[in-house]
């Protein structure tokens, strides 16, 4: 049988977390949203700060899933994870079967492309230079809806990410400084005051290019659903 005659409400997928919080990152930064994270990546980075959606999770079908965050009174529903579009098909058929009642955004890898991207009202694209796709990324580069934001390890990391924006032709985007596990608060806060004057002086200055901290870090350190 063919996967568009399938009955959606028995597909189902490994579904670490749904929580309702403020998105605290990115340019949604302090708008309300429903996240659900789905469990399972397809990159293994070193300094993921959401390893547990690894291991830990329920396999739930889309009306379950719907049940859950209906129990919010929020319209933004955030597909997270781990790395979403490993459940590429499940996540299109909920969308196209909620779109009149809910916004869908998602954050990815940008190792996945989608045919679907379209449908989602923003998306969220955190590429890791060590898995870079620049055939997918060129196509995420070429989406009205779709924003790059790029992990800042040091001060001297932004020189590639200066070269990295060039070789995709992309003008606009948002830095983040990488808040390593276990690493302590005031270490992160100088390495992070150092990467900001270091941006201060960085050609990206005259770009369209912001830097926004790990602000849910600070604010809730290792508390999860917030």
């Amino acid at each position: 049988m063919e996967k568009k005659y399938v009955n959606m409400i028995l597909m189902k997928a490994k579904v670490c977390e749904i929580f309702y919080s403020l998105q605290l990152e990115g340019s949604m930064l302090g708008y309300p949203a429903v996240f659900v994270r789905f469990s399972g990546c397809n990159l293994n980075c070193e300094f993921c700060d959401t390893k547990y959606a690894f291991f830990e999770y329920d396999t739930l079908t889309q009306s379950e899933i719907e049940n859950k965050i209906s129990l919010y009174n929020c319209k933004r529903i955030i597909f997270t994870g781990g790395e979403p579009l490993l459940n590429a098909y499940f996540i299109e058929s909920f969308i196209n079967k909620l779109r009149s009642k809910y916004d869908f955004f998602l954050e990815t890898n940008g190792t996945i492309w989608v045919d679907f991207a379209s449908k989602f009202k923003h998306i969220v694209v955190s590429p890791k230079f060590d898995s870079l796709n620049f055939d997918v990324l060129k196509k995420y580069s070429l989406q009205n809806n779709v924003e790059f934001k790029v992990l800042v390890e040091n001060p001297d990391s932004l020189k590639q990410i200066e070269d990295f924006l060039k070789s995709l032709n992309i003008n606009s985007a948002t830095l983040q400084p990488i808040y390593f596990p276990d690493e302590p608060l005031n270490q992160f806060l100088e390495r992070t005051r150092n990467i900001i004057e270091a941006f201060k002086q960085s050609k990206l200055t005259n770009k369209d290019v912001r830097l926004i901290i790990q602000n849910h870090k600070i604010i809730y350190e290792k508390q999860r659903g917030v």
